[in-house]
Protein backbone atom coordinates (compact mmCIF):
# COMPACT_ATOMS: atom_id res chain seq x y z
CA UNK A 1 0.00 0.00 0.00
CA UNK A 2 3.11 2.77 0.89
CA UNK A 3 4.53 1.63 -2.48
CA UNK A 4 1.79 2.31 -4.09
CA UNK A 5 0.91 5.75 -2.57
CA UNK A 6 4.63 7.00 -3.14
CA UNK A 7 4.16 5.90 -6.90
CA UNK A 8 1.15 7.92 -6.89
CA UNK A 9 2.63 10.96 -5.16
CA UNK A 10 5.48 10.61 -7.86
CA UNK A 11 3.60 11.02 -10.65
CA UNK A 12 1.93 13.69 -8.98
CA UNK A 13 5.36 15.47 -8.45
CA UNK A 14 6.90 14.78 -11.83
CA UNK A 15 3.95 16.22 -13.66
CA UNK A 16 4.27 19.56 -11.94
CA UNK A 17 6.55 22.51 -13.37
CA UNK A 18 8.87 25.00 -11.91
CA UNK A 19 12.09 25.66 -10.49
CA UNK A 20 12.34 23.10 -7.74
CA UNK A 21 11.45 20.13 -10.34
CA UNK A 22 14.33 18.96 -10.06
CA UNK A 23 14.87 18.87 -5.88
CA UNK A 24 11.49 17.50 -5.77
CA UNK A 25 11.99 14.61 -8.14
CA UNK A 26 15.35 13.73 -6.29
CA UNK A 27 13.09 14.02 -2.92
CA UNK A 28 10.33 11.54 -4.45
CA UNK A 29 12.97 9.48 -6.15
CA UNK A 30 14.76 8.58 -2.63
CA UNK A 31 11.22 8.25 -0.43
CA UNK A 32 10.87 5.37 -3.20
CA UNK A 33 14.11 3.89 -3.02
CA UNK A 34 13.80 3.82 1.04
CA UNK A 35 10.44 2.35 0.05
CA UNK A 36 11.80 -0.27 -1.85
CA UNK A 37 14.67 -0.96 0.41
CA UNK A 38 12.04 -1.41 3.36
CA UNK A 39 10.36 -3.89 1.55
CA UNK A 40 13.09 -5.97 0.37
CA UNK A 41 14.85 -6.21 3.82
CA UNK A 42 15.08 -9.75 5.13
CA UNK A 43 12.51 -10.18 8.26
CA UNK A 44 15.10 -10.90 11.35
CA UNK A 45 14.08 -13.88 13.69
CA UNK A 46 15.11 -14.30 17.51
CA UNK A 47 16.57 -17.32 17.82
Amino acid sequence: MAVFFIGVIRVIVKTQGGANKAKEDAVVDAALARAEGARQAPAKTDV
